[in-house]
């Protein structure tokens, strides 16, 4: 009788749990994490083996961002039954978004192995891979998603993003009206075929694709952004500030109207708002900067307005984020210590970029002329003869030569180089040298 008391009494304990999951899924759901997590801990107390109750537990805290407990979790489920599908995929989207990218898919693969018809694994991995500039292995995650439902949106939305960025604009445009077809008020995809319309000059479909976008998302920033781009390129530059600035109005701190709104005053010569909108943009992003760019242009206005100091400081901070355009950070460092006439300085920096780039042409000649600054006409000569090599065609790098070479007292250089200048339409040196009478024939 006391046996069979026991065993009423954990199928009663057991019943519970299973009730309290379902609860605690609802208060997820709800947004209500902690009292979600409260549930769950008492159906585990009740049934130490639920692992559905792990795994619930464990997508409150990822909600929360406790990355931490929701791991332990999922990795609790599967010690409990290792055949569980749910903890491994959610393990791989947990993983993702920590960047611990190996074993986001090592489990999205454990996860595959479980359930291969489950949809929703092959379009997070297909995001994975795509972040990763592995495109052709996200495209073939997208189409399996598509295979297993004809009305994935999100494949079909996602992997029309990608053809975008291909530039294969009817495979595109072909996914995203599927997207549009499966959700007509998916604002996503209208936004994406609006890219597409753009990128192909058809500029009243993209406005009227980003105009439906914005009417399902009033707080689609990036719509914004892309229509004061299109704006801009039609040469309608009051429609595209007015579009940016009534984008500010609904989100203040939205760094895409501070990116395009400071690369339009700059394109301007108007350097003082292009480096107030740079501040902003900088200021927004904070400790997540990623762009190099954001200090590099701000620097390139600094430079504009003389502030030599300031700009050199922010080059600096660009050297620090760059991932391959260090060799046109470090020119134009050059460039700004040559305007402040520090002439030895500007030299190292050219060569940093030379040693990044031997073919930088514009380096060599920069470093060429600050040589010739010093009367060092050896390094000025071979500098300039070097821009020759790289462009037959660089009429200054000749007329640099010629005028070295005639200072240097060697006549018979300065004319031969001040006749392939004229050769390319710049005469100048050939009738100094003439003027002069040190033209040689």
């Amino acid at each position: 009788m006391y046996r069979v008391f026991v065993i009423l009494c954990l199928l009663v304990g057991l019943a519970a749990a299973s009730t309290l999951v379902e609860r605690g899924i609802i208060a997820n759901e709800r947004g209500k994490y902690d009292d979600a997590i409260e549930i769950f801990n008492r159906a585990i107390r009740l049934d130490p083996q639920n692992n559905r109750a792990y795994v619930s537990r464990g997508n409150s805290f990822y909600s929360k961002g406790e990355f931490e407990k929701a791991e332990k979790d999922y990795l609790k489920a599967i010690e409990i039954n290792a055949s569980y599908y749910s903890p491994y995929y959610n393990l791989g989207n947990l993983y993702k978004d920590m960047d611990k990218n190996e074993k986001a898919f090592e489990y999205y693969a454990k996860a595959v192995e479980i359930n291969p018809n489950a949809e929703a694994q092959y379009i997070n991995r297909g995001v994975l891979y795509n972040k990763l500039g592995e495109v052709e292995k996200a495209i073939a995650d997208y189409t399996k998603a598509i295979k297993i439902d004809k009305n994935s949106l999100y494949a079909y939305n996602n992997r029309g993003g990608i053809y975008l960025r291909l530039k294969e604009y009817d495979k595109a445009l072909a996914d995203l009206d599927q997207a549009i077809k499966i959700s007509p008020n998916f604002p996503m995809a209208h936004k994406l075929r609006g890219d597409v319309y753009r990128e192909t000059e058809k500029y009243d479909k993209a406005l009227a694709n980003y105009d439906k976008a914005v009417r399902l998302a009033p707080r689609y920033m990036e719509v914004y952004c892309a229509k004061a781009r299109i704006y801009m390129d039609t040469g309608k530059q009051e429609a595209a500030f007015e579009e940016l600035n009534s984008a500010a109005a609904i989100d203040p701190d939205e760094s895409c109207i501070y990116a395009w709104r400071a690369s339009f005053y700059q394109k301007n010569g108007k350097h003082e708002e292009a480096i107030a909108d740079y501040t902003k943009l900088i200021e927004i992003e904070g400790a997540k900067i990623v762009y190099a760019d954001r200090y590099f242009n701000r620097a390139f206005s600094l430079d504009k307005l003389n502030r030599y100091a300031e700009a050199i400081a922010d080059y600096q901070k660009a050297l620090e984020l760059d991932k391959g355009n260090k060799a046109y950070i470090y020119f134009n460092i050059g460039v700004t210590y040559g305007k402040m006439n520090d002439y030895k300085t500007a030299i190292g920096f050219y060569g940093k970029a030379i040693e990044l780039n031997p073919s930088y042409k514009d380096a060599y000649y920069n470093r060429g002329f600050s040589y010739w600054t010093f009367d060092d006409f050896a390094h000025a000569a071979a500098d300039f003869t070097k821009a020759v090599e790289i462009d037959p065609k660089h009429t200054g790098s000749y007329l640099n030569l010629s005028g070295v070479y005639h200072q240097w007292g060697d006549n018979k250089k300065a004319s031969i180089n001040a006749k392939k200048a004229c050769e390319l339409g710049d005469c100048r040196a050939a009738e100094y040298l003439k003027t002069r009478g040190d033209f040689v024939e």
